[in-house]
C-alpha cells in the first residue's frame, strides 16, 4: 500500500536521527516524553487559536514518535516496559491535541460555541482511542490486528495538515479523522471476528 511505503520511507529518512540519539545516550523514554510535551503544547496552541504553531509542534512531536522506538533498537534498549509506555503516552498525546481543539470550538472561536466542530473533535478522539483499543483486545484473545486504513501516523498527518492550514481547514480535518478512525476501528473489528470465528 502507498501509505505503508510512505511510512517505511519516513522511518528510513529518520533513522540517522534515531541513531544519533542512541549514540548520544538519550533515553528512548525521554524522546517519548518530549513528544508528549510537544503534543500538550500543540493542544494548548489549538485551544488558543494558534493553529499553524500547533501544526509545527505536532510535526516535531511526530518525529519524536517515529524515532523513539528506532532509538531504542539502535541502542539495544528495547523493553516491554518501554513499548507499553510509548503506546500509552501516544493516547495521552492524542487526547491533549483533540481536547485543545474541543476547547477552541466551544469557547474561543469567533463563532463559539461551534457545536458541530466540537462534536467532531469528540468523535475523532473516541475513534482514535477505539482504533487502539480494538487492537489491544484483539491481541488479548490471540489475534494479530495491525490492519487498518488510518493508524496513528496517518491520523497525525491529517491533524498536522489541517492545523497548518488554519481553523477553517482544521474543521474539515476533524471530520476526515472521524471517518477514517471509525472506519479503521470497524475494519479491525471485522478482521478479529473473522479470525476468532475461524
Amino acid at each position: 500500500m502507498a501509505a505503508t511505503a510512505i511510512k517505511t520511507r519516513a522511518r528510513e529518512l529518520l533513522r540517522p536521527a534515531a541513531k544519533l540519539a542512541a549514540d548520544l545516550g538519550i533515553p528512548p523514554t525521554a524522546i517519548t516524553i518530549a513528544g508528549l510535551v510537544l503534543s500538550g503544547l500543540a493542544g494548548w496552541s489549538l485551544g488558543t487559536g494558534h493553529f499553524p504553531a500547533a501544526g509545527v509542534l505536532l510535526a516535531v512531536a511526530g518525529v519524536c514518535d517515529m524515532i523513539d522506538g528506532a532509538a531504542a533498537r539502535a541502542g539495544n534498549r528495547t523493553s516491554a516496559a518501554g513499548a507499553f509506555l510509548d503506546s500509552t503516552i501516544d493516547r495521552y498525546s492524542e487526547m491533549f491535541v483533540l481536547l485543545g481543539a474541543l476547547h477552541y470550538y466551544l469557547a474561543r472561536s469567533p463563532g463559539s460555541p461551534e457545536v458541530a466542530s466540537a462534536v467532531a473533535a469528540f468523535l475523532a478522539l473516541a475513534g482514535s482511542f477505539l482504533v487502539s483499543y480494538v487492537r489491544a483486545r484483539a491481541e488479548a484473545v490471540g489475534e494479530e490486528c495491525e490492519i487498518g486504513l488510518a493508524e496513528r501516523p496517518e491520523r497525525l498527518v491529517v491533524l498536522i495538515a489541517g492545523a497548518l492550514l488554519g481553523s477553517g481547514v482544521f474543521r474539515i480535518a476533524l471530520w476526515i479523522l472521524v471517518v477514517l478512525s471509525h472506519f479503521t476501528a470497524i475494519q479491525r473489528i471485522r478482521h478479529v471476528l473473522r479470525g476468532v470465528r475461524a
